[in-house]
């Protein structure tokens, strides 16, 4: 099969199980993007990811552009048609032609003042691009807050949005017994107030484990007030705040960790989980968190439901006074079922399915309203 990809740039949390489709025989796989990597990324310290046999196609001239979206018989792979210039007129271009033509997404169910304007722009793109596609692949798929059911609410056919997930490189950690009396709950991304770190605080302060610490690594524009906030409930000798590390220090310090928290409210995935389960770190994460996808209560961490700091404490009860693992054993088992050559095997398997059971163009869906949309 040939496969053509086309992002904003070189995403490391796609690149994966990119280059491991191209190791699959008789696969052809390119990937076109309007630069490798953006400055922002770079300053933060993550590297050009490795792409291997992959065929990279940077800043594509409008004749590249052309040629590649109107391979005949090819897979063209789109990730997202909205706010990403390259992917939209990629799609545009490969109009017409003999091809194959996928919308991979995160999703987009925020639920709170954006839902209904948000909804109304996704359903004006389905009524404009679902004809051309053969399938939706969503990061971020289930659940009541899922993009399954926010992207079938916007008229895209149910059965043709299949689950996908962002994808991390499993690297070598050394696993060495940590040296402390105490345990460690880790928090790592940008502290914003999406990200609900404050909920984090205040199930921590409750916590019925009073030599428990609590380490937050990242920054933003939040950071003074959840200093402000941890002292005011007395936990701030409990707490430390690091600014971001690079990211090999950040998986050791997810290695030494007993627990990863994303309590966000929203997050179209989370690259974080698969980070920490890769290293053998269970997880808790809100149930508006795409990666709460990959989370088995019980067996590699926890889900809570969003914005309720009781459900957050009750997972940290759960987890410390219930939970067993073996680090090794999870680090393991994880690094095969989110690696690249499982995610390549799965994303190849379920695009010959949806080619094989293609349809007719189902008539437009009847318009929910917003209540249908603000409710379960």
């Amino acid at each position: 099969m040939t496969f053509v990809f086309w992002h904003s740039y070189l995403m490391f949390h796609q690149a994966a199980y990119i280059r491991e489709l191209a190791n699959h025989p008789g696969n052809t796989v390119h990937w076109c993007v309007t630069q490798d990597l953006p400055a922002y990324y770079r300053d933060r310290g993550y590297p050009l990811p490795d792409t291997g046999k992959v065929q990279v196609h940077a800043a594509p001239s409008p004749e590249q552009i052309a040629e590649l979206a109107t391979l005949p018989d090819s897979v063209q792979v789109f990730f997202g048609l909205r706010g990403f210039a390259l992917p939209l007129c990629a799609f545009k271009a490969s109009l017409g032609a003999p091809v194959h033509r996928f919308l991979m997404t995160e999703n987009r169910y925020e639920a709170g003042a954006r839902l209904w304007p948000r909804w109304l722009l996704y359903t004006w793109d389905a009524l404009r691009y679902r004809r051309h596609l053969s399938g939706v692949f969503c990061i971020g798929h289930s659940g009541r807050y899922g993009g399954e059911r926010f992207f079938s609410s916007c008229g895209y056919p149910r059965d043709r949005i299949v689950p996908f997930l962002h994808v991390v490189d499993s690297k070598p950690v050394q696993h060495l017994p940590v040296q402390r009396d105490h345990k460690e709950i880790l928090y790592v991304g940008q502290l914003i107030a999406r990200k609900r770190v404050d909920l984090l605080l205040k199930a921590f302060s409750q916590l019925a484990l009073p030599s428990a610490h609590l380490r937050i690594i990242g920054g933003g524009e939040e950071e003074q007030n959840l200093r402000q906030l941890a002292s005011e409930l007395g936990i701030a000798g409990r707490v430390s705040f690091s600014q971001a590390l690079p990211n090999a220090r950040i998986l050791q310090a997810m290695a030494a960790a007993d627990v990863l928290v994303l309590p966000s409210r929203f997050d179209g995935w989370g690259a974080v989980v698969n980070e920490a389960l890769m290293v053998g770190t269970p997880v808790i994460c809100s149930d508006r968190c795409g990666a709460s996808d990959v989370i088995e209560n019980g067996h590699n961490g926890y889900v809570f439901e969003a914005d309720d700091a009781d459900a957050l404490l009750q997972r940290l009860h759960s987890f410390f006074e219930d939970f067993q693992w073996n680090r090794a054993e999870l680090a393991s088992a994880e690094s095969l079922r989110l690696g690249g050559v499982a995610v390549a095997a799965r994303f190849q398997r379920n695009t010959r399915r949806l080619l094989a059971t293609c349809q007719p163009t189902p008539q437009p869906h009847g318009v929910p309203t917003s209540q249908k949309m603000l409710k379960k």
